[in-house]
């Protein structure tokens, strides 16, 4: 059956969860013991509601025959990624003589991925662009982000600019230049056809660093 609530008169679920008939996939007890269930090797991923992908409804009903689990099926595909939250308030912010805050970071590549589809160099490089420009940015997971990500960074700009402001917030590409800011880089995705991406906020530490890894980026 389906259990959905509704919340008010607007009748939008905010709650959606499928209970599986395990009932059609038979299981049997081993000689040690332990519960089997045969299931078809058929790929039709499902979200549990332990956060835990499976390949189908078969293999999550006999998860819960073999641990004892109650686990439902949330949604078909599978489960999305929740943010993390990060604690920015253990790094240490320094506010120089032009009255600018900068946050001392350590120069650990410990790749993040932002909820904002941006892969920064660590936690604190994180917490640092949410200071800079006043953002409530999050860890979406560790790691750089996908492509498709990647590849949103230039979503405001499906022509090349025009022109560009001239303010200073710099962006390293991955071909180890640092771009005056967002707009500057952008203008440089199309004139390089596409091949350019983005490596992160701020100059770039070094050329190696930046190394042109996703050829065929697109700016939308």
């Amino acid at each position: 059956g389906v259990t959905a609530l509704l919340s008010g008169c607007t009748g939008a679920i905010s709650v959606f969860i499928l209970q599986l008939d395990c009932s059609q996939h038979p299981s049997a007890k081993a000689e040690d013991g332990k519960v089997l269930t045969p299931c078809p090797r058929i790929l039709a991923e499902i979200c549990g509601t332990d956060g835990v992908t499976y390949p189908n409804d078969c293999t999550l009903c006999a998860h819960n025959l073999e641990h004892g689990a109650k686990v439902s099926k949330k949604h078909d595909g599978k489960c999305q990624r929740e943010a993390v939250p990060v604690d920015c308030r253990k790094y240490r912010q320094i506010t120089m003589e032009d009255g600018k805050v900068h946050t001392a970071c350590q120069l650990i590549l410990a790749e993040v991925c932002g909820t904002d589809g941006v892969t920064y160099p660590n936690e604190c490089g994180l917490c640092a662009h949410n200071f800079e420009h006043g953002t409530n940015v999050t860890k979406k997971h560790n790691g750089k982000c996908k492509k498709k990500t990647e590849e949103a960074f230039c979503k405001e700009y499906p022509t090349p600019p025009a022109g560009c402001p001239k303010n200073y917030d710099p962006v390293c590409g991955t071909d180890g230049k640092t771009y005056g800011n967002k707009c500057v880089f952008c203008a440089a995705v199309h004139e390089n056809l596409g091949s350019l991406c983005f490596e992160h906020y701020g100059e770039c530490k070094s050329h190696d660093e930046a190394k042109q890894r996703c050829l065929g980026c697109s700016p939308h």
